[in-house]
């Protein structure tokens, strides 16, 4: 969906148009990302999707960075968090475990390289977000 949204934008000549920002919020509403998002972000989605709606599109370049940043929000994935969650515990257990004055790599040297696969990474992210 951030693929889409981005040739919507671009598109329509950088800027954000009703058809972009409904899509997007429909989008937020489906993945459940809605709910997530606090009062104050919500109240800028609605007050941006009656601007498009009212003047067609949105063009003030201030308004729209406000406005994408919540989009990008709206739109992701669960995926998407689960792997930086993975990311962030992976970084975190490859810094704790390099400092250590007994390093854990010495002794289990494939973990060095299961932090660095995407599969252990997942599965790190799943066992995060589910804590």
């Amino acid at each position: 969906m951030v693929d889409s949204l981005q040739r919507m934008i671009h598109a329509d000549g950088d800027r954000l148009t009703y058809r972009c920002l409904l899509a997007a919020w429909r989008k937020g509403l489906r993945n459940g990302n809605w709910s997530r998002l606090d009062v104050a972000d919500k109240a800028l989605v609605r007050c941006a999707l009656w601007v498009a709606k009212v003047r067609g599109s949105i063009w003030n370049m201030r308004l729209m960075v406000q406005v994408l940043s919540v989009l990008l929000r709206l739109i992701r994935h669960c995926r998407s968090r689960i792997q930086d969650a993975g990311n962030h515990r992976a970084q975190a257990m490859l810094e704790a475990y390099a400092t250590e004055p007994n390093p854990v790599f010495r002794w289990i040297p494939q973990l060095r390289e299961w932090l660095w696969d995407g599969r252990y990474v997942m599965y790190l992210g799943l066992l995060e977000v589910n804590r």
